[in-house]
């Protein structure tokens, strides 16, 4: 009997070739001593969507060291900027997301509410992923994941969300 060939498909090549991944980024985010800045991804309330994190990348311009606070469901300071900078990554694709990547690049104050889950310290003129959680981060309609930035001195960054989306969980 002869043995077919078989291979392993990772999930977000398989959502991808269904037009469900997903990957934007914030605008560039300023940091110093008196200001802050976060990126989030954010589900709509009535979505009936479940959005699916594949990763985080975070990367850091200047020369001085970014800290960033990982946070659920949190409230930010400041107006919300709607990122322009999300597409689908079937590039044939015409699928538009439902989740949203929402930034301010400059407020003073913190967020309110929701759970710090880590911190990351963003080493200078480097990008690295922030958490690798290959989809286990499921954000649902109504909630959000967000990073908020805080440096002692000026320094830029920007934040990367990949994600795909899907009504049900299995």
């Amino acid at each position: 009997m002869e043995k077919k060939p078989s291979i392993d498909i990772i999930n977000p090549v398989f959502q991808s070739t269904k037009g469900r991944l997903f990957a934007g980024t914030s605008g560039v985010l300023e940091t110093s001593a008196s200001k802050n800045a976060w990126a989030q991804l954010v589900n709509p309330l009535h979505s009936k969507v479940n959005l699916f994190v594949s990763f985080f990348a975070l990367t850091n311009f200047s020369t001085k060291l970014v800290r960033a606070d990982f946070v659920v469901n949190a409230e930010p300071p400041g107006t919300p900027i709607l990122s322009s900078e999300v597409n689908v990554l079937k590039l044939g694709s015409n699928h538009k997301p439902v989740g949203r990547i929402l930034f301010n690049p400059n407020v003073s104050g913190s967020f309110s509410g929701g759970k710090i889950i880590g911190t990351r310290a963003l080493s200078p003129q480097t990008t690295g992923l922030g958490f690798r959680v290959d989809g286990r981060l499921i954000i649902e309609p109504g909630t959000n994941a967000m990073f908020f930035l805080y440096s002692h001195s000026p320094a830029e960054s920007q934040i990367e969300f990949e994600w795909f989306e899907n009504k049900v969980i299995f």
